[in-house]
């Protein structure tokens, strides 16, 4: 007896002791208050010969560090506030911009200092050989060649050199009295030439040689891609403006003028070569300007003029636009420009602004309705269209016209053919058609002559590498096809395959996309196209039979197999090539890599796969060194370095060590059947700290499907309109993210089916979940689902509903201020899933309409919808607020004032997070509620305080 009673002694001592332990030891929950200092990951590069690695580590507010990871020693440098870098094509240089300091820029804005008084970012170049950093200030942009060279040049903010007070200085004699009179002198001349001129510096610097060598004035500049030479104008103004074009040849200090001229000089561009320069220049002095475009090569006594308002090719009262950016084909043997119907002055205004009527006209036959036509003047106002100049016929060709808009150029600008695209008879439909149907035409760029290749496709056309072909899926026979452009032969890729290439999963009231397409092989010998799981070999000439490249081994083991193209320069793929392949198991959400021979069909080898997500990998354009990512949720997805097959792996950044210091969570898969009986997935998060033994409070959160997102990683940070997964569950809630699968004209009872059943599915299978404390949140079209599912169940104890559509007869016929298109096609064929018009289904618009079912509602509800909103009207809110507050349902809804459909200013997105929370805390924990829920904040104390203080009852 006396044993047993010891041993009943000491185990409570055991466990006091313990739990004692345990409570010093916890680790204490995220709050609002880690934000701030919690850091991405951001732009991340490989050197071209794969010796250095460069990465930002940035807070969300604050100042990030640059870092250069050295591959063969491991060793970092570090750059404060770096940021935006690129490696010379030689790997010899970094060349980055560096922010002012946070704190200086914020202390600047609470001055209230003008524009050109703010602080202005540095320039920083790390000289890799050398080891030795070199900073300038006040540095706008750089250019570093795209594909060979040393140099680089970049162009200042205008800086005034100071001025000094007019102090008498004593005791000088007339010598020195006259030098200091001559420096004034030229400091007046100085200030007075900087306020003239349009540019600014620009500075030249040779990595190899150290010389840096300044032009003044500068408007724009270009460097060549093989960093042989550069151009720029440069620009001054006194009482006309003077413009200038230069060339400078890499590691010469002087340029040669290439035109000097009263006028306006603009959009510079210089050849692959850097031996052309072209350039639009006029000498008009009025508002509107005609333009010529001006060609220059190596040895030319300066600039001739290759196309103005009467040349040969310019259609009748047409001329150069200067809204288009000019530019070379890689060859050197063509140039691109844009042309546009010449703009006419408009006659002087003579009317008071009081005696001018203001209306805006819509008619039926509007091909945009207004709003959209609005949204769209500025481009329309600098609409142009493609022609170009072949330099050795000394031809013009207009490739782009009123009937034919748009032009899209192929293979550098080398080929002979380019692709037309035409939405003009379909863009009335825009207003209720989910689709977006475009004409298509072959452009035969040496007469401008079209030929429409396909007609109203709802998806995209392209050409193939080479330009043999013309290729596109079609949605309305779930066909790929091409079409040779040589015979003009129409060819049925992948009708013989008895697999689907549309995306099976796509459950909207529309066409289906495909599942896309890898690229060709070789001389455009074959293409490579995806189905739900593999890859297809397709024959163009339909020679050879068509081959499951990868053997069906993706459809046997539910992998999706997925092509990554490691040279990015490359386009097409080797007919010999080694493919990577990515894989992601359908089921498990395992991911990882596979490669894959090209040449003949067969199992891909699985390289590795892990439950974790892994970002695409980069190589080296000269190494064998990629650089890659993986992360879960509970892992951020550092950067890791390895060789091609992902041998001798290193992880390189730890860009959140903090994290094992907090109280993170853990995610898992759940599955259950709908009451609709299909077979669905979902994410369970718990606290990293969690107790079978406790009951937990769980939020609810969905849009459509998540349970693919399995590896996401969340790092604490205030979102743009719904919960922060890992604050939650840090914070002892579990968080419930179930996939939704929709039937057409059912939206609302489809998410029923799934979120409601999911939820029941959990409080039956654990006893850890607290089933008279669950919440729901989603924003837009989840927030829209939690409108609807609080009208049939009182399952949750409360809700947070962001932007949603409250009433769809009403939103039916509204606008979508953002776009400025109409909301019929959303219904029709988009989201919302009805299927039909108003009048076809009136019933089911009701029916999915939580306004008419208000009166059912017992679940208090929070609310975000802001006051310009661009997507879901605001009136949507406002909506189901009043009939809320009219039958005295608990509800609160906020409005960020002059805030978007999702938070785009960071306090708000911060007060979002704090009243959501509290907001849970008080239905769900038993937490008094804040002073905001209780008393509200009347407009009258707007700003004065937040109202987040609890109220004790």
């Amino acid at each position: 007896m006396k044993s047993f009673k010891l041993f009943t002694f000491v185990l409570f001592l055991s466990i006091a002791f313990s739990i004692a332990f345990a409570q010093e030891n916890q680790k204490p929950s995220l709050d609002h208050s880690v934000y701030e200092f919690w850091k991405k990951l951001d732009n991340s590069q490989i050197s071209p010969d794969g010796s250095w690695v460069s990465y930002e580590i940035n807070p969300q507010i604050g100042d990030g560090i640059l870092y250069l990871y050295n591959v063969k020693t491991g060793k970092l440098e570090s750059f404060a506030r770096g940021y935006h870098a690129k490696f010379s094509p030689e790997s010899n240089y970094l060349v980055f911009k560096i922010k002012p300091q946070h704190a200086i820029t914020r202390e600047a804005k609470m001055k209230k200092k003008k524009k050109d008084e703010m602080p202005k970012d540095s320039l920083g170049v790390w000289l890799i050989g050398k080891h030795s950093l070199m900073k300038f200030e006040k540095v706008k942009s750089f250019k570093v060649p795209e594909k060979e060279g040393s140099m680089f040049a970049f162009q200042h903010e205008k800086i005034y050199p100071l001025e000094k007070k007019n102090e008498e200085k004593q005791d000088l004699s007339e010598e020195e009295k006259k030098t200091e009179k001559e420096k004034a002198q030229k400091l007046k001349e100085e200030l007075k030439r900087i306020k003239n001129a349009k540019g600014t510096k620009l500075v030249v610097f040779n990595s190899l040689s150290g010389v840096t060598t300044i032009f003044q004035d500068v408007t724009e500049y270009a460097v060549a891609a093989k960093g042989n030479s550069l151009s720029f104008i440069t620009q001054t103004e006194d009482s006309l403006l003077y413009s200038k074009v230069l060339f400078v040849e890499t590691g010469k200090t002087s340029s040669v003028e290439i035109m000097s001229q009263e006028g306006q000089a603009q959009n510079l561009t210089i050849s692959d070569q850097g031996r052309q320069l072209g350039f639009l220049f006029s000498s008009d002095t009025s508002k509107i300007k005609s333009y010529g475009l001006y060609h220059w090569v190596e040895k030319m006594d300066g600039a001739r003029v290759l196309v103005n308002s009467a040349s040969d090719g310019m259609s009748k009262n047409w001329s150069v636009s200067e809204n288009r950016k000019l530019y070379f084909s890689e060859n050197g043997g063509k140039l691109f420009f844009g042309t546009a119907p010449t703009q006419i002055q408009e006659p002087e205004d003579t009317l008071l602004d009081e005696e001018k009527y203001k209306v805006d006209i819509w008619t039926f036959n509007d091909l945009y309705l207004q709003p959209m036509q609005k949204l769209r003047i500025g481009r329309e106002k600098k609409r142009n269209y493609l022609a170009v100049y072949y330099l050795e016929n000394e031809k013009m060709v207009q490739l782009a016209n009123m009937n034919v808009p748009e032009v899209q150029i192929f293979q550098k600008g080398n080929g002979n053919y380019a692709m037309g695209r035409s939405d003009l008879p379909y863009r009335k439909l825009v207003s209720w058609d989910q689709n977006r149907y475009t004409d298509y035409y072959i452009i035969d760029m040496s007469t401008g002559k079209a030929n429409m290749f396909v007609e109203k496709l709802s998806s995209r056309a392209s050409m193939s590498p080479k330009g043999k072909y013309m290729y596109w899926f079609d949605n309305r026979d779930n066909i790929w096809y091409a079409h040779q452009i040589k015979t003009g032969r129409k060819i049925k890729l992948s009708s013989d395959i008895d697999v689907a290439f549309y995306d099976e999963a796509d459950d909207h009231p529309s066409y289906p996309r495909s599942y896309g397409s890898a690229g060709w092989i070789g001389d455009d010998d074959y293409f490579l196209v995806y189905d739900a799981f593999d890859l297809w070999k397709l024959d163009p000439t339909e020679k050879k039979e068509d081959v499951n490249l990868t053997n069906a081994y993706g459809r046997k083991n539910n992998i999706r197999l997925r092509y990554i193209q490691l040279d990015e320069d490359a386009e097409s793929i080797a007919d010999n090539e080694s493919m990577l392949l990515s894989g992601f198991h359908l089921k498990t959400k395992q991911s990882g890599f596979y490669s894959k021979s090209v040449k003949t069909a067969g199992d891909p080898s699985k390289i590795f796969m892990d439950d974790y997500r892994f970002y695409p990998p980069v190589k080296a354009k000269f190494g064998d060194i990629i650089m890659w990512r993986k992360g879960s949720f509970e892992e951020f997805p550092d950067l890791w370095i390895s060789e091609l097959d992902f041998s001798n792996p290193i992880k390189i950044s730890t860009a959140n060590p903090q994290q094992s210091d907090y109280n993170w969570g853990t995610v898992e898969l759940v599955e259950w059947m709908s009451f609709d009986r299909k077979e669905l997935q979902g994410l369970l998060y718990k606290p990293e700290n969690f107790d079978p033994l406790k009951k937990y409070p769980m939020l609810v959160y969905f849009y459509e499907r998540e349970s693919d997102g399995l590896h996401t990683h969340w790092i604490p940070a205030p979102k743009r309109s719904k919960i922060n997964r890992t604050l939650e569950v840090s914070n002892d809630y579990l968080v419930f993210a179930p996939d939704i699968v929709y039937t057409d004209g059912y939206p609302g009872e489809s998410a029923y089916n799934a979120v409601v059943s999911g939820t029941m599915n959990l409080i039956n299978s654990f006893d850890f979940i607290d089933k008279d404390r669950i919440g729901l949140n989603g924003q837009s079209w989840g927030g829209y689902q939690i409108a609807y599912l609080v009208t049939k169940t009182n399952l949750f104890k409360c809700a947070y509903s962001g932007a949603p559509v409250s009433n769809m007869t009403s939103a039916y016929g509204g606008i979508r201020w953002g776009s400025g298109a109409s909301r019929m096609m959303q219904y029709e064929g988009g989201q919302s899933r009805i299927g039909g018009t108003l009048w076809e289904k009136p019933f089911q618009y009701i029916e999915n309409s939580p306004i008419f079912f208000v009166p059912k509602i017992n679940t208090p509800l929070l609310i975000m919808h802001n006051d310009t909103d661009g997507a879901v009207p605001w009136y949507q809110g406002i909506e189901f607020f009043v009939a809320l507050r009219r039958l005295n349902k608990p509800a609160w809804m906020l409005v960020y004032n002059g805030e978007e459909h999702n938070l785009t200013k960071w306090p708000n997105k911060v007060d979002l997070a704090i009243r959501q929370l509290q907001f849970y805390d008080h239905f769900l924990k038993d937490l008094p509620a804040p002073e905001w829920m209780v008393k509200g904040i009347p407009a009258i104390d707007k700003g004065k305080y937040d109202g987040y203080d609890l109220v004790e009852e």
